[in-house]
């Protein structure tokens, strides 16, 4: 079954070659990882996002807090004003020693790098499988799934909440290319690599 999450020329070719037993299952198996590099990476990246609202949530409102009231204290506002200094600052202080912010981070980079295996994925498919013999384009498919496989069995899994909103955006075709309307559009917030 092909995807929709495929390049035109990936999908020409997928579809001309499935009837070619040589080569049509590796093509396949390409456009697989192309598109489970495509739902695991966005889930990374709706997790970054949820993750960034907690920091700003956690660190930067009870830091601004802190700061408003200290000085409305130091200049001459009742005392129990500070304690809102205090309270405010000690939990900017402590989200911010539990590592609040690396969460997003690492959610991001997770992102990132499934990103790039599947535009390594997408290219292998569409271009490069052409130049290969059947043995190395089995070789690199291998590589590519082998890949996938580790990341996902290294990295933390992404919220599933996080991975049913990426699928609904996936879903309303907001990866898809005004130029082929199939490759993968990226409309993603600052910071995410798409």
């Amino acid at each position: 079954m092909e995807t929709a999450l495929v390049s035109a020329t990936a999908e020409v070719q997928v579809s001309m070659s499935v009837n070619t037993p040589e080569i049509g299952h590796l093509l396949q198996e390409c456009a697989t990882v192309q598109e489970n590099c495509l739902y695991t990476a966005q889930a990374h990246f709706e997790t970054a996002n949820a993750a960034t609202w907690r920091v700003r949530l956690l660190v930067i409102i009870p830091s601004c807090v802190a700061a408003l009231a200290g000085i409305l204290t130091a200049v001459g506002l009742p005392g129990w004003i500070g304690a809102f200094a205090a309270a405010s600052g000690l939990v900017s202080a402590i989200a911010a020693a539990l590592g609040a912010d690396r969460k997003s981070s690492y959610h991001c980079q997770a992102g990132n790098v499934l990103t790039a295996l599947r535009h390594e994925a997408r290219a292998l498919c569409a271009t490069y499988s052409q130049d290969l013999t059947r043995e190395q384009l089995a070789v690199e498919v291998r590589r590519i799934n082998d890949r996938y496989n580790a990341l996902i069995q290294a990295l933390e899994t992404p919220d599933p909440k996080a991975f049913q909103k990426a699928r609904k955006r996936i879903k309303a075709g907001v990866f898809k290319s005004d130029a082929t309307g199939s490759e993968p559009k990226i409309k993603l917030k600052a910071g995410t690599n798409g």
